[in-house]
């Protein structure tokens, strides 16, 4: 899922109950597509790599719909049942930030937190839009 926001806040509160998780910061930006991503365990048989270049190459489509140069990527475990490994998960996002940040300027949440999220979302037909990659 993306949003188009005209600014995004987001202030670690409290390490979740991942075994896996990553020193967390605070995150903070103006005009912006905040993804909300998960990574699935069919993922995991179709290959990180693959999997990462078509969310890339989906993420890339969703930005320059919405003209943005500024991508936050924020980790949300809760979208589907049938999650990937933690390791599987982060290692994606982590590719995935690595391969947007060559084009855009990229911010992520912390693999393994949970946040205080202030934001304002766009309104128009392309600020919010849901995909399965």
């Amino acid at each position: 899922m993306a949003w188009h926001v005209d600014y995004f806040k987001a202030k670690p509160q409290e390490k979740g109950r991942s075994t896996v998780s990553e020193e967390a910061s605070s995150v903070e930006t103006a005009t912006a597509l905040l993804v909300f991503l998960s990574f699935e365990k069919s993922d995991e048989s179709r290959g990180l790599e693959a999997s990462v270049e078509e969310g890339a190459r989906e993420i890339r489509k969703i930005a320059g719909n919405v003209g943005v140069d500024t991508i936050i990527l924020n980790p949300f475990a809760h979208m589907f049942a049938e999650l990937s490994s933690e390791n599987f998960a982060r290692s994606g996002i982590n590719a995935l930030y690595d391969s947007l940040s060559k084009e855009y300027k990229v911010s992520k949440l912390a693999f393994g937190w949970f946040y205080e999220i202030e934001l304002k979302a766009k309104g128009h037909r392309f600020a919010r839009v849901s995909r399965i990659v």
